[in-house]
């Protein structure tokens, strides 16, 4: 019984840190028409298109999830307390990066 538990507390212990692990940015840019959202990391920018609109997105806006990973992500915005899904297109970009995929792609 012993063993069990000492067993249960170290999968807990690893997959705990796995399992909450997520990026903080805020909203660089933003466009309803085309989208499209470039949010500003601590270690450059991510570029993705809106799949499930939010009520309101806004610059400035604190969002966290997976911001460091291609495809179909579920992120969090913390200003207005809403879910909301994207497409990540790109990561790590530079400003100049992301302002060309932002304006191009219309």
């Amino acid at each position: 019984m012993k063993k069990f538990i000492v067993l249960v507390v170290v999968l807990c212990a690893v997959m705990i840190p796995s399992t909450v692990s997520a990026e903080r940015g805020t909203v660089f840019c933003y466009d309803d028409w085309s989208r499209k959202i470039v949010i500003e990391l601590w270690n450059g920018f991510t570029c993705a298109e809106v799949n499930r609109f939010p009520r309101r997105l806004e610059v400035d806006d604190i969002i966290v999830g997976d911001l460091t990973g291609y495809g179909t992500h579920e992120l969090y915005n913390l200003t207005r307390d809403e879910s909301f899904s994207v497409w990540i297109d790109s990561y790590g970009l530079s400003k100049e990066k992301a302002l060309e995929w932002f304006v191009r792609k219309y």
